[in-house]
């Protein structure tokens, strides 16, 4: 019987952007990770709406569930990564009123669900990101870039040739391979009309609705996950943990010119984070606590975070995997020098996330969901 499982995007979700992936090498290595374990499985990857609404988001997961249930038998395993993981809780919600005229009854389909780096409880960072200030510097910077995009040919089509000439000088440095470079390589070395348009309706999406800023305060999520029901499924999730802002970080970072400014990004993300109340995380199970102590070697701390998402705040099901590791790294962007073609480290946070470690995290996953797939079988 084959299987089929479903990639939700998260928070800021692209597609369509040149040749840039939000999901960088996950299908190959889960694949592989599948094969491995005796399960035959094809994956899909679908687009969301960047800062939409929990609703309007779930509502394109169930249509990508309708259309996987109407091309073939087998059940469906939802794999969602930030608030993909939230998106793919409410989809298969029995009484939730979805904007899609899809039959709620193809959600019977789906076997088990694993969230990654979800922050079920809410984050810190909606809450300022949410307010009445953070919603319009949002609103404004999408909307200053979208008329750059289509007021500003000549003054855009000469900064992508100075971008050009810039990479080029910063390889007689060694920095051939920083997110500069990969964002210039897929996305705007050939910018081309299409991707233009791709880019304008992205930052849109981004200035016309954000109501999934607000959605992701611990008080939000508080209702969220009290009126949201739980069908009898396997959840599982993983859990990351990013390493706390330091002095010696900063020095690592001096190699490479763009580091410096990233990682300063990174230490605000993670400060702005680390101000949870210990009131909105879960007691812990048995399991759950267990997992923590294997990986960690002693329980997280209300602070900890992944940079974008509280640690507690990822528990839901069981703990699948539980790693060192920034909100980002888990989606393939954690930097690697020894593959082909560029793939950068898009939030330096020296959590020391490495292939070795990517292929272990999906190794996990691809074992929860066997394991689920036996039991539903069974």
């Amino acid at each position: 019987m084959r299987h089929h499982v479903i990639l939700i995007p998260g928070f800021f979700a692209f597609a369509g952007l040149g040749d840039l992936h939000y999901w960088h090498g996950v299908d190959t290595v889960l694949l592989a990770a599948f094969n491995r374990q005796g399960l035959d499985v094809d994956i899909l990857e679908i687009e969301t709406q960047p800062t939409a609404s929990i609703r309007y988001r779930a509502a394109r997961v169930l249509d990508a569930i309708a259309l996987v249930a109407a091309r073939a038998e087998g059940p469906i395993h939802l794999i969602g990564h930030s608030t993909g993981g939230l998106d793919a809780r409410l989809a298969i919600s029995p009484y939730a009123s979805l904007a899609t005229p899809t039959d709620p009854a193809v959600m019977k389909r789906v076997a088990s669900i694993v969230t990654v780096a979800t922050p079920h409880y809410g984050t810190p960072l909606a809450s300022l990101f949410g307010s009445v200030m953070g919603q319009p510097i949002l609103r404004w910077l999408a909307s200053s870039a979208i008329v750059g995009l289509e007021r500003g040919q000549l003054p855009l089509s000469t900064l992508i040739m100075l971008a050009g000439v810039l990479t080029r000088l910063d390889d007689v440095f060694g920095m051939d391979r920083t997110v500069f470079d990969q964002l210039y390589a897929q996305l705007f070395r050939e910018f081309t009309e299409e991707r233009r348009q791709s880019l304008i309706a992205f930052l849109r999406n981004i200035s016309h609705d954000r109501a999934l800023v607000v959605q992701l305060t611990p008080d939000s999520l508080d209702l969220f996950n009290a009126t949201t029901a739980a069908p009898q499924i396997a959840y599982g999730c993983v859990v990351t943990r990013g390493r706390r802002p330091s002095a010696q970080s900063v020095a690592a970072n001096l190699s490479d010119a763009y580091a410096p400014a990233l990682y300063g990004l990174y230490s605000s993300l993670w400060l702005l984070s680390s101000r949870s109340h210990p009131r909105y995380f879960p007691e812990l199970s048995v399991q759950q606590q267990a997992a923590l102590l294997a990986s960690y070697g002693s329980l997280p701390d209300p602070a900890d975070n992944d940079g974008m998402s509280p640690t507690l705040s990822q528990v839901w099901g069981e703990v699948v995997h539980a790693t060192d590791a920034d909100h980002l790294d888990v989606m393939g962007q954690y930097g690697d020098l020894l593959g082909p073609g560029i793939h950068a480290d898009w939030l330096p946070s020296g959590s020391g996330f490495d292939a070795i470690r990517f292929a272990a995290l999906w190794q996990d996953v691809a074992a929860f969901v066997t394991k689920s797939a036996v039991r539903a079988e069974d």
